[in-house]
């Protein structure tokens, strides 16, 4: 995550506030000229990248599945054995109690029997909790990879020619009203974004300040803006995470 970069705005110009803006994707089905411009990989590279990733996210799941029916059919093996034994002590319990007289003996042998099924009992509850367990971190071993791999591919993307200019489109969209603009990106997009700066001046309906600074403290994917109204942290990296702590807690209210 990039880390925070100090206003040059005063603090009562601009209120302790922070937005994070939903970042939407390209759609490159309606418009093949655009979808050229911003992704300029070849048809065939960006179906390799998207087939790499949906055979790496088969893999996971396909893992997880045959791990859990491996737990399933231990839990099962051990419910069989101690079903066994359960028959195994109760026979023992009452032979002893027809050892030390009929009546004792009928009782102790089946308090015994009580007991073994008892424990029989115990053992099987915290192999299916142990197996519900494996279950549920597997869930969430494979959302969390799932978003690692999402963030990847949008990596990919952002690192091609005027790859990074939607983003900062995106994100400007949500600043439109506002007069006096500075935006925060990676040396290594200071120049594209530079050359384009007359185009994103020209998306404000009215007359503004805007400056591009860039900073080597963000990562690559970093797109910060900050004005009058506040700073808004458009990061591909703030985006993925707060798609995946929103799974997370959809993952947890499901488990419950």
């Amino acid at each position: 995550m990039s880390r925070l970069i100090k206003s040059q705005f005063t603090s009562s110009d601009l209120p302790p506030e922070k937005k994070v803006i939903s970042i939407r994707m390209l759609d490159t089905s309606t418009d093949e000229k655009t979808a050229s411009s911003v992704f300029p990989h070849t048809e065939d590279e960006r179906k390799r990248i998207l087939d790499d990733a949906e055979m790496e996210a088969k893999r996971i799941v396909s893992q997880a599945i045959e791990e859990a029916e491996f737990t399933r059919k231990q839990v099962q093996l051990e419910r069989q054995d101690w079903e066994e034994q359960k028959q195994i002590l109760a026979e023992e319990s009452r032979q002893a109690g027809f050892d030390q007289g009929y009546q004792d003996g009928r009782n102790q042998g089946y308090e015994e029997y009580q007991q073994s099924i008892m424990f029989a009992q115990q053992i099987v509850q915290a192999a299916k909790q142990d197996y519900q367990n494996h279950i549920d971190s597997s869930e969430k071993v494979i959302l969390d990879l799932g978003v690692t791999i999402a963030g990847k591919i949008i990596g990919e993307k952002l690192t091609a020619d005027e790859g990074f200019l939607p983003l900062v489109k995106t994100a400007l969209k949500n600043a439109r009203d506002y007069k006096d603009i500075q935006l925060h990106v990676h040396p290594n997009h200071y120049q594209e974004l530079l050359s384009h700066k007359e185009e994103l001046i020209a998306m404000f309906p009215k007359e503004i300040v805007f400056y591009i600074y860039p900073d080597d403290g963000l990562i690559e994917s970093s797109c910060i803006i900050e004005s009058e109204n506040g700073r808004m942290d458009a990061s591909v990296d703030s985006q993925l995470e707060e798609i995946k702590t929103k799974l997370f807690e959809i993952l947890e209210s499901d488990l419950e």
